[in-house]
């Protein structure tokens, strides 16, 4: 059953009059359920990772999501799996699941159908653990036991990020990737979604910064302050990147693009759409990122 929609409409007429939405922005979206938390003493947990039942990569898993924070079943296949089937994959996230080291975020939406909505994992009581007890990591809020409640919306703006930092690592020259670095000007601070830098083929470091948009309210609103933020604090501070807004369509972009230009600061702004990341037919060094001049989009080959 999808929420509100009745059940006594046969399925092909309903789903006739949704509007599809993009898969990470939409309205439509909510949060269907979270895996319980296990409870699991750290001795127990210690004592599977010196069996080793407990791995170095799952390890290596548990760190990644404290920073990543939400990541798809797709993209810990990407990152952890690649050469794996995913038959044997879900085998061994269900181990993770099973002793608590991460933890599943089930959502639905009353746009799209079920197989539209991929999981999201975060990280676990046993993973906080781990990080706490072995590695002497202060996890705080981000401990699903006691963690800070977020709007899906926010949760999509990671996975999208994420994307991006997979494609830069496997195509591009990456050489640093930070979330939610802090920006500071007078009283003003800013933490955009992300700041990662670029090596060029001439050895030189290029630096960017990235903020990521979903159909949110006021987002327009938001980001007109953050132009003007990052507009002034280059100025002042002599500091340069480029400023990348990630949104999820052209139209969305094209929004963007006039926002930029109107505050003087479409020079140094590039554009980047879900449909761009996730397109099979696209190249994230070749026709990826992208600049609107004069309504006309030109994209930037980076190889």
């Amino acid at each position: 059953m999808e929420g509100n929609i009745s059940p006594l409409l046969q399925q092909d007429r309903t789903e006739a009059v949704l509007v599809r939405y993009p898969m990470y922005d939409d309205p439509f979206a909510y949060v269907e359920g979270l895996s319980p938390l296990t409870m699991h003493q750290y001795y127990y947990i210690e004592k599977l990772i010196n069996q080793n039942w407990i791995t170095d990569r799952d390890l290596l898993i548990v760190k990644t999501l404290f920073v990543h924070r939400w990541l798809t079943f797709t993209q810990i296949c990407k990152l952890f799996f690649e050469d794996n089937e995913p038959a044997t994959v879900r085998k061994r996230i269900k181990k993770l699941l099973k002793h608590g080291l991460i933890r599943t975020i089930t959502w639905r939406s009353h746009s799209k159908s079920k197989a539209a909505c991929p999981s999201l994992y975060e990280l676990g009581a046993s993973g906080a653990d781990i990080l706490n007890n072995k590695y002497g990591v202060r996890v705080g809020s981000r401990d699903p036991r006691h963690g800070k409640a977020t709007k899906l919306h926010y949760k999509f703006k990671y996975v999208l990020a994420n994307e991006l930092y997979i494609q830069l690592s496997r195509e591009l020259h990456l050489m640093h990737f930070e979330f939610t670095p802090v920006f500071r000007m007078g009283e003003e601070v800013q933490t955009p979604t992300a700041k990662f830098i670029l090596c060029t083929p001439g050895g030189t470091d290029l630096p960017f910064i990235l903020i990521c948009h979903r159909d949110e309210e006021k987002w327009m609103k938001t980001l007109r302050y953050q132009v003007e933020f990052y507009k002034s604090y280059m100025n002042e501070t002599g500091e340069q990147f480029i400023l990348v807004i990630l949104v999820s369509d052209e139209k969305k972009a094209e929004i963007a693009n006039k926002i930029v230009r109107t505050e003087g600061f479409g020079e140094t702004t590039w554009f980047v759409t879900d449909n761009d990341l996730f397109s099979p037919d696209h190249s994230l060094s070749k026709n990826s990122f992208f600049e609107i001049t004069d309504g006309v989009k030109q994209y930037f080959d980076l190889s």
